[in-house]
């Protein structure tokens, strides 16, 4: 069997012509400056409103994290009243349960106690009052820490 092979010489492909050699494309394009914006702002005005910026988005989070506070305290009140049980004795008896007694616990409350509250899963039951318990002392690091201090902020500083 004898295989033929065909080579192509270099010479015989056309060739792809060089962008700087084309004379339509031109290298010396003009050095363009689009501003951000139409105002002209200092760094110092920008930084104002990064530190305006920051502070209502830290703001908006309080607000967020004490109203899921409040809501899992409403919810824990809830499942207290529903047991018939006061907070310290639930606390212990919560403590003390395996999670297939919590997962049983938490579906009758949720079927029960859930039509007047909508929506309302057990797992974010569960999930509610298990973060309920937890201790308080942590305290979450604030969101930018280092940003707060640089921009004067932080107590800290």
């Amino acid at each position: 069997m004898n295989i033929f092979l065909f080579q192509f010489s270099p010479n015989c492909l056309p060739q792809v012509g060089k962008f700087r050699n084309h004379p339509s494309i031109s290298n010396n394009r003009p050095n363009t400056k689009i501003p951000c914006t139409k105002n002209k702002l200092s760094d110092s005005a920008l930084a104002l409103d990064l530190a305006i910026n920051v502070q209502k988005i830290n703001t908006h989070l309080e607000q967020k994290e004490k109203a899921m506070k409040k809501s899992k305290e409403l919810l824990f009140t809830e499942l207290c009243q529903y047991l018939s049980l006061k907070e310290e004795e639930m606390n212990r008896k919560w403590r003390k349960m395996r999670e297939e007694e919590k997962w049983v616990l938490i579906n009758k409350f949720v079927d029960e106690w859930g039509v007047h509250f909508h929506p309302l899963s057990a797992r974010s039951v569960k999930e509610m009052v298990d973060e309920y318990l937890q201790d308080d002392n942590k305290s979450d690091p604030p969101m930018f820490p280092g940003l707060k201090r640089m921009l004067g902020m932080s107590k800290d500083a």
